[in-house]
């Protein structure tokens, strides 16, 4: 597009030049306003984001540490059951009376009346 000429001169009078210096003061003013407040409103947030982050951190810990109480209790809890189906089995076995016979001679050295049992010294 052509920029035309225009034909209208600005005034230069004390009035004028008084308006622009304190447009100018105006200006500056609103900028600094502005600045100020983007500052605060920087620094509001820098802070909420260093809080939840803290947050964050914190809560990632914690949920760390639950985690490893909650696997060391997985490996406990499997050590029980298997301590408890081999008491199990045990139990089975003892009310077996052929095997408690079997174990009561063998630990206990029991006999019957009339056995006389007879300890080899290795």
């Amino acid at each position: 597009m052509k920029q035309h000429k225009s034909n209208v001169t600005r005034i230069d009078t004390p009035f004028v030049r008084a308006k622009n210096a304190q447009q100018k003061v105006d200006h500056s003013y609103r900028y600094r306003v502005h600045m100020r407040r983007a500052k605060i409103i920087c620094s509001v947030f820098f802070v909420l984001v260093l809080f939840f982050g803290v947050q964050i951190w914190t809560s990632k810990r914690q949920l760390a540490s639950v985690n490893r109480e909650i696997h060391s209790a997985h490996v406990e809890l499997n050590k029980k059951k298997a301590t408890n189906r081999s008491l199990k089995k045990q139990v089975k076995k003892l009310h077996n009376p052929e095997y408690l016979q079997a174990m009561l001679r063998q630990k206990y050295h029991y006999s019957k009346d009339g056995e006389t049992i007879y300890s080899f010294v290795k």
